[in-house]
């Protein structure tokens, strides 16, 4: 398990080096206090006396060693003296309460590389129990549900709860890196060197033992920050490797921007290079977002592993990359259908790549709750990747209510989890074994889906780069209240308020509010136009035989009539009419009502339904049911829109509250915010 909350960097001002720290001190904290209340239950539970069953040579030498180095009150040692299991549990309460800084351990006796209770340490004591429990004769008590669920969480959790992942924008480190570098006097322009010249720098100082700056060296407050961002991360990797996960560098472009973040790990002590091998605790993770930067992927994990000092990483690493692909961006960039395409082919590039040069990976997939954002059927969504990319390892989001309704309630977390994992195993098997009956697409198929995807972006793009659509959506949609909203766990926008425009507005608010108009633009707007191209007989047969036979392209069909089929184009219009009425123009519903139409038209041609999610009652059936709810609050928001538009300045708080409420009844109406 792992987070992003509390060390996600990129564009959140309010994610510091001490947030970051204070975090990871909160899941040990939350963790250690778990055990404890664990340890106290299992305590009165193992009441087995030595005079009734004998002690195995392992546990006893344990309770010595542990007699040796902890001082338990005098009472609690004389209460458990018969009584092996309760009095070895004791031991380990005390050792937990001393991480917990509740100092009852004699220091004087603690010393050597046992002297500080680690987490493989505790599940080896949990393990010891079971195992003396077994060699004593009493299974039953070994395989208590209480002592193995015990012995699961410490495994899953260790004593960090969950691994922070840090994640920082590829623009803010390659700033830091050339202040550093500036200050070092390497050079004084390091951003505008070519990328091969970046490359041969930053090789030469990874390779160079000697720090580039001294205790004497001031750099700009942002580059400050970020070295100190690294020093957290070196000291919670120091008291426990597992506490961080990987670093993740947010629109990855170049292969430097990788080298950039060990070159200021090598810089606080984090990595090094040493007679030839590095040492290093941190995983460097590229995150491909744009529609270009998934096409260049394989082309760039190609000149990374082509990089000598890179490799040598690796090698430090278990020879494992991780790879993380964005589908809230690419999507914001390129359109549904286009996104869609661009991730599956960077999928099939990256395995081939890491397949070519004997790398372990894993791609991780930065879903979001919506189909806009990634989001859907896990399930479906993991069996319609290729072949090339199943590694029987893989890393995905859950972000936002998803995770409420993926995991609030135990036996459907417990379904949804099996299915992801049932899914992983089935692809994985099918990728080891090269079934002959895994559907591969050939050339021609190829060929559709990339007249299809460019055909879609075309669209996309003319409609998002109009300039008069901004204003337009501005109007029509609530984006100016939901990004006052205190919900997001970073800024809607990475610019000021007044500043937002489309290129800075952030994916999750651009998809919360197409949402709550009901247009949901995102998770369809562009398979009008490029389906539309497909409507002569043989192509449309091609794609009728491709639903049915390739699992991705039936699950972006599918995926788009769900998001259609929650769309309500007729409520949509009546917030349409809110910038009707301010410019006196039509704007721009007619398109999404074109596109909405062809789309619709040609999905149910390729499906062979007479109506969106025929295949699909039970989605069906829950639309029908919330929809009647869900347009009177359309339609309440619509006037409050209104009213607060209208207001004099002294009445506008009373509304703006109203349209608070108007949004998060229409998002769980909705069952999506973005």
């Amino acid at each position: 398990m792992r987070s992003w909350i509390g060390s996600d960097r990129d564009g959140n001002p309010f994610v510091t080096p001490d947030v970051t720290l204070r975090t990871a001190e909160v899941h040990r904290k939350t963790a250690l206090e778990m055990y404890l209340a664990e340890l106290r239950l299992l305590r009165r539970d193992l009441s087995v006396s030595d005079r009734q069953a004998p002690i195995p040579a392992s546990l006893a030498e344990s309770i010595s060693r542990d007699t040796d180095r902890i001082q338990l009150p005098a009472i609690v040692v004389d209460l458990y003296a018969h009584e092996p299991y309760r009095l070895k549990i004791s031991y380990m309460m005390a050792r937990v309460r001393h991480l917990l800084g509740e100092d009852i351990i004699d220091e004087g006796a603690r010393s050597g590389p046992d002297a500080v209770y680690t987490a493989d340490a505790f599940v080896n004591d949990l393990e010891l129990l079971r195992q003396g429990l077994a060699e004593s004769g009493i299974g039953d008590l070994a395989n208590a549900s209480r002592l193995v669920e015990l012995l699961d969480r410490a495994r899953a959790f260790g004593f960090h709860l969950a691994a922070l992942d840090v994640r920082q924008h590829s623009g803010i480190l390659r700033q830091a890196v050339s202040a550093v570098l500036k200050e070092a006097g390497v050079t004084e322009e390091y951003s505008d060197l070519p990328e091969t010249e970046k490359r041969e720098l930053l090789t030469r100082e990874l390779q160079n033992r000697r720090p580039l700056l001294s205790s004497a060296s001031r750099l700009p407050e942002a580059a400050s920050d970020v070295l100190e961002t690294f020093r957290v991360i070196r000291k919670l990797v120091h008291r426990d490797p597992a506490s961080i996960g990987s670093f993740i560098v947010s629109m990855t472009h170049s292969v430097s921007n990788l080298l950039e973040v060990m070159l200021l790990g090598k810089e606080v002590g984090l990595w090094r290079l040493v007679a030839g091998k590095v040492e290093t605790a941190l995983d460097v993770v590229p995150l491909f977002e744009t529609i270009d930067d998934l096409a260049g992927a394989d082309q760039f994990m190609d000149d990374l592993f082509q990089n000598p000092i890179y490799r040598l990483h690796l090698d430090a690493r278990s020879n494992l990359q991780e790879m993380m692909l964005g589908y809230s961006d690419s999507n914001k960039d390129g359109g549904f259908y286009m996104a869609n395409w661009a991730l599956y082919r960077a999928q099939n590039s990256l395995g081939a790549i890491c397949r070519e040069y004997s790398v372990d990976f894993r791609l991780f997939h930065g879903r979001g709750g919506t189909v806009g954002r990634g989001g859907g059927r896990a399930n479906q969504a993991i069996m319609a990747m290729p072949l090339s990319s199943q590694s029987g390892r893989i890393r995905f989001t859950e972000q936002g209510e998803v995770i409420s309704f993926r995991y609030s309630l135990v036996d459907i977390a417990h379904r949804h989890l099996e299915q992801i994992v049932n899914a992983t195993i089935l692809s994985t098997a099918a990728a080891m074994k090269g079934e002959r009956d895994t559907f591969r697409p050939d050339e021609q198929d190829v060929q559709l889906m990339e007249a299809l995807a460019t055909t879609s972006m075309a669209a996309y793009r003319e409609l998002i780069t109009d300039e008069k659509l901004w204003f337009w959506y501005t109007r029509i949609t609530p984006i100016e209240h939901i990004s006052r909203l205190p919900i997001a766990s970073r800024p809607v926008s990475r610019k000021s308020s007044d500043e937002v425009d489309f290129e800075s507005l952030r994916a999750i608010p651009w998809v919360f509010s197409w949402t709550q108009v009901r247009y949901i633009v995102p998770g369809w707007y562009g398979m009008g136009a490029a389906l539309e191209m497909a409507d002569d007989s043989p192509q449309m047969s091609h794609l009728q035989r491709l639903y049915t036979s390739w699992p991705f392209f039936a699950a972006v069909i599918d995926s788009a009539q769900r998001e259609m089929a929650r769309a309500r184009l007729e409520v949509a219009r009546r917030y349409a009419d809110l910038a009707v009425s301010e410019s006196g123009e039509a704007g721009y519903h007619e398109v999404l009502q074109k596109d909405f139409s062809l789309a619709k038209k040609s999905i149910l041609a390729v499906t062979g339904q007479d109506s969106l999610l025929e295949n699909n009652e039970v989605i069906s059936n829950s639309i029908r049911l919330r929809n009647p709810f869900t347009d009177v609050l359309n339609l309440l928001q619509i006037d409050l829109i209104r009213r607060y538009r209208a207001a004099e300045s002294e009445d506008v708080d009373p509304v703006r509250r109203a349209l608070f409420l108007s949004i998060n009844g229409i998002a769980a109406a909705m069952q999506s915010t973005g």
